[in-house]
């Protein structure tokens, strides 16, 4: 696979009312489009605004977004083969603080995502 440029955008909405926030480390493993893969991002929450880097597949990259209610979706834009692929994701938290949900990856198919926090990064 080529070096590739990325840019990603993230909108994620979080756990209101549990009072879970997204700031930290999260590891995402995906299942879908040549996965499995482990993607990884560090996360920054203050209110509704969250920020941070993606790391994986696709390269690196910074991390924006929104946290609202109790579900989850996220979309990044990434560069492979010089063509701009859209991947978003949607989801939910799940009974060990983890999330999981679908994914869309442009026009190339779907997939299926889990989230948890890596050993030592618990929340």
């Amino acid at each position: 696979m080529n070096k590739l440029g990325i840019g990603i955008m993230l909108c994620g909405l979080v756990f209101a009312g549990s009072g879970a926030s997204l700031s930290g480390k999260w590891e995402v493993q995906v299942e879908g489009y040549g996965a499995p893969r482990t993607q990884k991002f560090e996360l920054k929450q203050k209110g509704d605004v969250l920020t941070g880097t993606y790391a994986g597949k696709f390269g690196e990259s910074k991390v924006t977004g929104t946290v609202k209610d109790s579900a989850v979706e996220f979309e990044m834009m990434v560069v492979e083969n010089d063509h701009i692929l859209k991947v978003h994701y949607e989801g939910t938290e799940v009974a060990d603080g983890g999330m999981k949900g679908t994914v869309t990856f442009g026009d190339q198919g779907k997939g299926t995502w889990v989230a948890e926090r890596p050993s030592g990064h618990k929340k």
